[in-house]
C-alpha cells in the first residue's frame, strides 16, 4: 500500500479516505511454543541492560583524505515537499536518488582505494555529498561483504569528520540481507542495506578488514542514496545537557557556550498539537514511543510513530507496534530506525530531553495485516535493545467497550511526541476507499477532545485512560481547522487473535 494519512470526507454514514490498504507481502511464519491464556498485560519500565545496542555512538576520528568523493546533484524538492505536505500516512521526507558512478560492485571496486596499516589492516573509504540534502542514507547493494568486516559512518560539515557516527559488522549487515532473503526478497531491494541517515549532505562510508581478509572479499555496490529533501530547520532547539538544564536562559547558552548544548533541527506540526510533556496522563507510555524513519524498496524515506510492547512473560523482548501501512515487509522493516525520548525536557520547553537517542539496527516482521482484511498492524521485533529507561507498554486484548476514554502519543510530522485526548465512539470498517461504522467493524471511530493526529502519527498507539494499548493508529481526517473529524485505529483484539497473541502471550520468547 502507498503509505499515506488518509484524508476523509464526511458522506452520510460513511466516511470516504483518498487510499487505504495494505502491502502484499506475507510476513514469516514462526512456529511458537504454546500460547498463554492472558489477554491483558501490565506495561514495565525495560531492565534489560546486558544486550547490545547499534545507536549512534562517538567513533574515532580518522583521515578521510584518501577518500574518493562522489558529488551528486541537487534534487528539485519543492515538488516533493508540497505533495508530501499534502498527504497524511507516513510522511514521505526521503527520495531515491541514483549514484551512477557506484552503479555496479565493479564500479565502486575501481573508486576505492585501501590502505594497508602496520597491523595489516585494510582500509579504504568513500564519500558521498548531495547537494542541498538535509540528510541521507547509502543504499549498499551486499553481493558478498566478510562478516569480520567493519562497517562505519561518518557525518562530515565543513570539511571535517564528527566524531559521532554509525558502526556495524559485516556479520551484522549480512544477517540484514539473510532476514529479507529469507522472507522472500531476493531482489536487488532485498540484498540493500540502508545505513543510518546522521543528517547533513555529507556522509564518509568507512570499511575496514582484519589482517589477511584482501579487500576483493568486498563486493558491494551503491546504486542509489536516499536523498532526505525535508526541511526541519523551522524550529531549532537545544540539546539538554546536565549543566544545560540549570540555566534560566537555555537559546542565550546556545548561542555563547556550545560546548554545553548543541542545536538540532526539529520539524513542525499544526499549532493545536499538544505538548506531550505538559501532561500527567502518558507519564509513562510515553517512554514508549518512537519516531520511525524507514526507507521503502524504491529509496524513499518515511516517517511513522510506533511503541514498545511488553509480553506475558515480561521478558525484555523490544516488540514494537506500528502500522501496516508504514511497513509491510521485512525488507522494509530492515531499514527502520528509531528515535526515542523525542520530546521536550519540559512544558513547551526550548530544550530536547537529554535521553534523546537513535536506534538503527532495524527489525524482523513478525506479524502484519493489511485493512481491507485486517486492521492495518503490524508487530515488529528490534533487532537491538531498547534504550534504556524506556518504557514496555502494556495492553489490553480483550475485546473493549466503544464509547471510553482513551488518549493517544504521537509524532506529527516528524515533530516532537505530542499527545491528544478524546473517546472511542464506535467500531468501523474500512475498505478501499471507504471508512463506515460497523458493529463488529475492524477499528476504532475516535474523537478527539483535545489535540489531533497529522500524518507521521500513522502507527501511533491508543491508550485507554488506563494506559492499556488497544489499537493503532490507521487514518482520518482530524486537523486544526476540524478537530472534531474522526481518526480511526485498528484494534489490537482483532489482531491479537489473528496472530500477534503467538509473540505477545507467548509461552517463552519464540526466536
Amino acid at each position: 500500500m502507498q503509505a499515506y494519512r488518509f484524508c476523509f470526507t464526511a458522506i452520510a454514514a460513511a466516511t470516504m479516505l483518498s487510499a487505504c490498504g495494505g502491502g502484499s507481502d506475507n510476513p514469516p511464519e514462526n512456529e511458537a511454543p504454546y500460547v498463554l491464556n492472558v489477554k491483558k498485560v501490565e506495561g514495565r519500565y525495560n531492565t534489560n541492560k546486558a544486550a547490545t545496542a547499534t545507536d549512534l555512538k562517538s567513533l574515532s576520528a580518522f583521515n578521510a583524505a584518501n577518500a574518493v568523493t562522489i558529488s551528486l546533484p541537487a534534487l528539485d524538492t519543492q515538488d516533493l515537499v508540497l505533495k508530501s505536505a499534502a498527504v497524511g500516512g507516513a510522511v514521505q521526507v526521503a527520495e531515491a536518488q541514483a549514484v551512477p558512478q557506484a552503479k555496479t560492485a565493479t564500479q565502486l571496486a575501481q573508486l576505492l582505494s585501501w590502505q594497508t596499516d602496520a597491523q595489516g589492516q585494510n582500509t579504504a573509504a568513500l564519500r558521498v555529498h548531495a547537494t542541498d540534502a538535509f540528510g541521507l542514507r547509502l543504499g549498499l547493494v551486499v553481493d558478498a561483504l566478510p562478516d569480520s568486516a567493519t562497517v562505519r559512518v561518518f557525518k562530515e560539515a565543513n570539511g571535517q569528520v564528527e566524531a559521532v557516527g554509525y558502526e556495524t559488522t559485516g556479520a551484522a549487515i549480512n544477517q540484514t540481507i539473510k532476514n529479507n532473503t529469507d522472507a522472500g526478497d531476493t531482489s536487488i531491494a532485498g540484498r540493500t542495506w540502508w545505513s543510518a541517515d546522521l543528517g547533513g549532505d555529507t556522509v564518509v562510508l568507512q570499511i575496514n578488514l582484519p589482517a589477511g581478509v584482501p579487500s576483493e572479499a568486498v563486493k558491494v555496490a551503491l546504486p542509489t542514496i536516499s536523498n532526505m529533501f525535508r526541511d526541519a530547520s523551522e524550529y531549532t532547539y537545544a540539546v539538554e545537557s546536565a549543566d544545560s538544564a540549570s540555566s534560566s536562559n537555555p537559546l542565550q547558552d546556545l548561542n555563547f557556550n556550545p560546548a554545553i548544548t548543541k542545536a538540532e533541527q526539529v520539524p513542525s506540526a499544526g499549532s493545536c498539537n499538544l505538548d506531550v510533556t505538559c501532561y500527567n496522563n502518558g507519564s509513562q507510555q510515553r517512554d514508549a514511543v518512537a519516531r520511525m524513519l524507514f526507507t521503502q524498496a524504491d529509496g524513499k524515506g518515511y516517517w511513522c510513530t510506533g511503541s514498545l510492547l511488553n509480553d506475558a512473560i515480561n521478558s525484555n523482548t523490544p516488540y514494537f507496534l506500528t502500522a501496516n501501512h508504514c511497513i509491510s515487509s521485512q525488507t522494509e522493516a530492515s531499514s527502520l530506525q528509531t528515535d526515542w525520548f523525542f520530546r521536550t525536557s519540559s512544558c513547551n520547553g526550548n530544550y530536547l530531553d537529554a535521553k534523546r537517542t537513535t536506534r538503527a539496527g532495524g527489525a524482523r516482521l513478525l506479524f502484519s495485516n493489511n485493512s481491507e482484511q485486517g486492521n492495518d498492524i503490524t508487530l515488529l521485533v528490534l533487532n537491538d535493545a531498547a534504550p534504556a529507561g524506556t518504557f514496555l507498554a502494556g495492553w489490553d486484548a480483550n475485546q473493549n467497550n466503544t464509547e471510553q476514554n482513551i488518549y493517544g502519543i504521537h509524532h506529527p510530522a516528524g515533530s516532537l511526541a505530542k499527545i491528544a485526548g478524546g473517546q472511542t465512539v464506535a467500531y468501523a470498517n474500512c475498505n478501499g476507499d471507504t471508512c463506515s461504522s460497523n458493529p463488529n467493524g475492524r477499528f476504532y471511530w475516535v474523537q478527539w477532545a483535545e489535540g489531533i493526529t497529522e500524518g507521521g502519527s500513522s502507527g501511533s498507539a491508543l491508550f485507554t485512560a488506563n494506559g492499556y494499548v488497544i489499537g493503532a493508529l490507521h487514518g482520518g481526517s482530524s486537523e486544526c481547522s476540524a478537530k472534531g473529524s474522526p481518526d480511526f485505529y485498528g484494534r489490537l483484539d482483532m489482531a491479537f487473535e489473528a496472530g500477534a497473541k503467538n509473540f505477545l502471550a507467548s509461552s517463552k520468547v519464540p526466536f
